[in-house]
């Protein structure tokens, strides 16, 4: 078995085990507190921890062997899961030790991504990223395709501590797994880095994204995309498929479903064409990827008089679409910081971009929603889309004038 395959059965593992706690637990501290706001403040206090120390596990991570690390993390998350079963077991429900094992899970978990990340980049050839992040993408999604629904189901008939248990096993397979990997680092020698201080650290991961254009461009556009777009999920669908249409909340989970539909068949489509350069087209991806959700947008404001199946059957289409497409957005963008990004950075450079996008991310939550209860979430999913395509023209404006000129050339060829 190869290296990658390693890794990406570790991964398998630990994404199934990491997108079952956050469907039963919000559950669970529900039936424990028996209030939506004490649950909201829990799940808002437990998360600060990890995002404010992102950017110091990014530096922090850069000491170690990330195989190394992503071993000592998995294995942590093992061990605190096993702990808080225990606990359960017999019946210790204090408030202050979930608290204490919520934040400590999520502070592991982003540990274990920032590490898995360039440990990944370690092990594939940088000719490959985009074949291999690819294949991850099917197997991320292939692997939380049915985390909710078994964690619900044990969850519903053996209680929390179960799910648990559960979770505890999961982890201890893929730090097994994760021990099994042969690695010879890329990584000439860290001896330079590990003097340096933390701001030095710091400071030259800021000083990078900013002095490098491209690095720099690409940033940019994932922090606007996150402002703009990336409250979907929580916002603008509800508020068109519920709000709107009326339709019943039993169904409204087919349109994740059909995303990771898309996402699974761009996965594939990635790993089967490696020979394709996404990386050159990934502007039109862009702009493609927001016009999928104009689109949306504009089908609920026009088919409001037609039966409410009739537009979420074109719905589901559209998320299809836009799956497949996000993906072709996501694995060349992925690739091309980690062919970019040289690895004794990699992971302060991804511990910033992981950083910024979870203080944009509520930001952008928060004006969608105000936005969207004044003007309706269709026209505001329109504008946000709209304004992203002006965005990415912009950023992008010398490789669009080039392929203007070039076409209203090849045209003017043509009619002579």
């Amino acid at each position: 078995m190869s290296k990658i395959e390693y890794l990406f059965i570790s991964r398998c593992l630990s994404e199934f085990a990491g997108a079952i706690l956050p469907v039963v637990f919000p559950l669970f501290i529900l039936k424990t507190t028996h209030s939506l706001s004490l649950s909201g403040l829990f799940f808002t206090i437990t998360m600060l921890p990890s995002v404010l120390l992102t950017p110091a596990m990014g530096v922090w991570i850069e000491k170690y062997e990330k195989k190394k690390v992503t071993f000592f993390s998995v294995l942590t998350l093992a061990i605190l899961c096993s702990i808080e079963s225990m606990l359960l077991k017999f019946g210790r429900y204090d408030f202050i030790y979930l608290v204490c094992f919520a934040i400590l899970v999520a502070i592991f978990s982003m540990m274990l991504d920032l590490s898995s990340k360039v440990l990944f980049t370690e092990l594939v050839d940088e000719s490959e990223l985009e074949k291999y992040n690819g294949i991850r993408s099917i197997l991320d999604n292939l692997s939380v395709f049915g985390a909710p629904m078994l964690g619900t189901l044990v969850y519903g008939v053996f209680g929390f501590s179960s799910v648990i248990l559960i979770l505890a096993i999961l982890y201890v397979l893929a730090a097994v797994v994760i021990a099994f990997i042969p690695l010879e680092s890329k990584n000439g020698g860290n001896d330079q880095i590990v003097e340096e201080s933390f701001v030095q650290k710091f400071s030259i991961g800021l000083h990078f994204i900013r002095t490098e254009k491209a690095i720099l461009k690409y940033f940019l556009l994932i922090m606007a995309l996150n402002f703009f777009v990336a409250s979907s999920e929580e916002v603008t669908n509800p508020g068109i498929a519920i709000q709107k249409y009326h339709l019943p909340t039993s169904i409204f989970g087919l349109v994740s479903i059909a995303f990771s539909i898309g996402v699974i068949l761009s996965g594939i489509f990635i790993a089967k064409n490696s020979k394709i350069e996404f990386r050159k087209h990934i502007s039109k991806l862009f702009v493609l990827n927001s016009l999928v959700m104009v689109l949306i947008g504009f089908s609920s404001v026009f088919l409001i008089s037609f039966n409410a199946f009739v537009f979420f059957g074109l719905m589901l289409f559209f998320e299809v679409l836009l799956g497949f497409i996000t993906i072709l957005v996501n694995v060349p963008m992925t690739s091309f910081f980690q062919s970019q990004v040289p690895l004794n950075i990699q992971s302060r450079f991804f511990a910033l971009l992981s950083f910024s996008a979870n203080l944009i991310v509520p930001l952008g939550i928060l004006y969608t929603g105000f936005l969207a209860s004044a003007i309706g979430a269709d026209v505001t999913y329109i504008i946000n889309n709209i304004l992203v395509i002006v965005i990415v023209c912009f950023a992008f404006w010398k490789e669009i004038g080039r392929g203007f000129r070039a076409f209203l050339l090849k045209k003017w060829k043509m009619s002579k």
